[in-house]
Parts: structure tokens; sequence; C-alpha cells
């Protein structure tokens, strides 16, 4: 009785001890084979991320290179850009300073400094003032024509009234027929002349000039003769009792960059 019991115990342990030593050799198989393959691509995944980080570093330092020239591109243009501006300028001012000898009277050459969105079309400030000679009242040309009269003056700068400000008011007069009359400023229509009488003989395209009279407090702003601009429309209104008369000037008010400033 006891023997068949120690045999029905051994008999089963045998049989898990034959069992564990089969399987265990495909098993082992197995966990090495998993082992390897895992290995492996913890391997391939390391040497992957280091040249990834390689690539990225790479990546980043071609990118601040890359900022580095834009910003010397950009240096480098705006430098290129101020040299010739500065060419153009001086190329300008020797234009102007040419011009100047042209004339057969004293001027001072003042460049254009500010212009206010509010007051575009009615006055400019210019770069010159009672340090330099200038005075109120003064004459205001380029080689185009006339662009208006000194209204304020400052030690080192002066406001110029446009000859486009409604406010405007010059003497002149036709050069064909030597009629004179007013030149008023009209913005945003064009300039007008007043006191031409219906019998005048005036046509479009008649040349208007400065008349050379003074005006109040002897004050002689512009040489006689001098171009303001010419007709571009004569006509008659049933409510006006002289000609309604349009002038283009000769001056190109929003393009002006120097002036003279008559003595």
């Amino acid at each position: 009785m006891n023997l068949s019991r120690i045999r029905n115990l051994i008999v089963p342990i045998f049989a898990l001890l034959i069992s564990c030593w089969v399987f265990s050799r495909p098993l082992g198989a197995f966990a090495l084979y998993i082992y390897n393959n895992t290995a492996a691509y913890l391997h391939q995944t390391v040497r992957g991320l280091k040249t990834t980080k390689k690539e990225a570093e790479a990546l980043l330092h071609a990118e601040a290179h890359a900022e580095k020239l834009e910003k010397e591109s950009r240096a480098l243009k705006i430098s290129r850009d101020s040299f010739k501006a500065q060419a153009e300028t001086g190329k300008d001012l020797q234009r102007v300073l040419g011009i100047k000898e042209q004339f057969a009277y004293k001027t001072i050459v003042a460049g254009v400094t500010g212009r206010s969105p509010d007051s575009w079309h009615d006055q400019f400030i210019i770069n010159k003032g009672s340090n330099d000679g200038i005075k109120i009242g003064r004459g205001v040309i380029n080689e185009e024509g006339v662009l208006g009269q000194v209204s304020k003056v400052g030690p080192t700068s002066s406001i110029v009234q446009l000859i486009s400000n409604p406010d405007w008011r010059m003497g002149v007069k036709i050069a064909r027929l030597n009629q004179y009359c007013i030149l008023n400023g009209n913005y945003p229509e064009k300039a007008r002349l007043q006191f031409v009488t219906v019998d005048s003989e005036i046509e479009a395209g008649d040349e208007i000039v400065s008349s050379g009279v003074c005006t109040d407090n002897d004050i002689c702003p512009y040489p006689e003769n001098f171009p303001v601009g010419k007709v571009v429309m004569v006509g008659k209104d049933p409510n006006e009792i002289d000609l309604v008369v349009e002038v283009e000037y000769y001056a190109d008010l929003n393009k002006t960059k120097y002036v003279f400033i008559l003595e």
C-alpha cells in the first residue's frame, strides 16, 4: 500500500520533469530569439536617435547660419540703399546749384523737410530760417515756376504757403496780352484768374507769368515774367460778370524736394 502510494507520487513528478526538459529547449530558443531581436532593435533605435540628434544639430546650425546671413544681407542692403540715397541727394544738390547759377537774381537754396497730411496742399516746411536770411513775404520758386511765399519764419526753419492754398492771391499777367489779373489758389479745383473781363481775348494755352507788381508793405516777392502756369479753360458763367478762367500750375507741388527763396 505504501509502495503504491509512493509510485503514484513519483510518476507525476517524473513526468513533470521530462516535460520541463522537453519544452525547455524550444522555450529557451524562443527567449533567445526575442532577446536577440529586441537587442538589435534597441541598438538600431539608439543609433537612429544618435543620427537624428546629429541631423537636428546640423539643421539648427544651418538655420542659425542662414539667419545670420539674412541679417548680414539686410544690413548690406540698408547700407547700399543709404549710399544710393546719399549719391542721389548729392546729384540733386549739384543739379539745384547749377540751376541757382542760371537765375539772374539772388536766391537761397532750401530743402523741403515736412508736410502735414491735414495741410498737404496748403503749405510745407523748409530747412532754412531767419539765421539764413529768410524773411516773411519772400517768394519761393523752383526751376519750373512759382511755388508759394514764406508765411512764417523760425531761426532754422520756415513755413511756405503754397499757390494751391485756397487763400492764395497773387498778381499775375497773361503774357501774350500783357493783361494784368489776380491768380487765386482753388484746391482741389484748378486755380482761377480773377478780373478777366468778358471782352478779353484770353485763350486756352496762354501762359500766365508773375506781374512783378509789389503788394502791401512794398513786398515784391517775384520778379516780373516768372512762369506760373498756363490757361486750360476759358468759359462764361451767367452768375459772374467776368470770364471763368482755369489755370494749371507749371510746378509740381507733390514732387518738390528743393526750393529757391528769392532775396
